[in-house]
């Protein structure tokens, strides 16, 4: 027995070390953006900052450097790419798609998608599917 627990405790050991050296490998900006598509219906600054206990102010300027964008930018496109996969794959009404997306008023989220877009969510949502 010990000699079959041996190797796998040798396997189970070099397995995390690199799955910790994955995650090290990442810079804090990923980590963030990483954390900004698992929460993008609820995500804020305040709340990053909180997760990885640093600044609004310290988060806001990596992002900027590193990705060239604002963290407002940055969530709206993410938002934005989720409304186009559920517009295009589900038949959800979009009331309940801009209430997923974070959007507490649907109208905002109206406005917001035709920015980005140039058409709306209905225009969008028909237009995939024909």
């Amino acid at each position: 027995m010990k000699s079959l627990l041996q190797p796998f405790m040798i396997e189970v050991t070099r397995r995390f070390a690199i799955d910790k050296s994955d995650i090290r490998l990442k810079s804090i900006s990923e980590q963030i953006m990483d954390y900004m598509d698992n929460h993008s219906d609820v995500v804020t600054l305040k709340d990053i900052s909180r997760h990885f206990s640093y600044h609004p102010n310290y988060i806001s300027t990596v992002l900027r450097k590193e990705t060239g964008r604002k963290f407002t930018e940055i969530l709206l496109e993410k938002r934005m790419g989720r409304a186009s996969l559920l517009l295009k794959s589900t038949a959800l009404p979009i009331e309940e798609i801009s209430a997923m997306l974070g959007y507490s008023n649907h109208s905002n989220f109206y406005k917001a998608f035709k920015e980005y877009y140039g058409i709306t969510p209905r225009e969008y949502q028909h237009s995939k599917a024909t």
